[in-house]
C-alpha cells in the first residue's frame, strides 16, 4: 500500500511539475508580449510627441504669416494690391500654360485641358 501511494505521489509530483513548466512557458510567453507592446507604445509616443511639435511649428509659421498679412494689407496702399493681384494671376496663367505645353509633349494620352 506504501507503495502505491508513493507512486501516486510520484505521479501527481510529475503532473505539477509539468503544469509548472507550461505554466513557466506562458509567463515567459506574456512577458514578451507586454515588452513588445511597451515598446510599440513608447515608439508611438515618441511619433506622437515628434508630429504634435510639426504641427505647433506649422501653426506658429501660419500665424506669423497670417499676421504679416494682414500688417501688409492694413499698410499697403489700393495701386499695390492691384499690382500685386495682376502679378498673381499673370503667375497663376503662365505656370497653367507652361505645364500644359511641357507635360503635353511627355504624356501625349493624358493632355491637360
Amino acid at each position: 500500500m506504501m507503495d502505491a501511494g508513493q507512486s501516486e505521489a510520484f505521479e501527481l509530483e510529475q503532473q505539477n511539475d509539468s503544469h509548472l513548466e507550461s505554466l513557466a512557458a506562458k509567463v515567459s510567453a506574456l512577458h514578451s508580449v507586454t515588452i513588445n507592446i511597451n515598446s510599440e507604445a513608447y515608439d508611438q509616443n515618441r511619433l506622437l510627441d515628434t508630429t504634435n511639435e510639426s504641427f505647433n511649428r506649422f501653426g506658429n509659421m501660419f500665424g506669423r504669416t497670417r499676421r504679416q498679412l494682414t500688417h501688409t494689407l492694413a499698410t499697403a496702399n489700393s495701386r499695390f494690391l492691384c499690382y500685386m493681384v495682376l502679378i498673381l494671376v499673370f503667375g497663376v496663367i503662365s505656370l497653367y500654360y507652361i505645364g500644359k505645353y511641357a507635360l503635353s509633349g511627355l504624356w501625349e494620352p493624358y493632355e491637360l485641358p
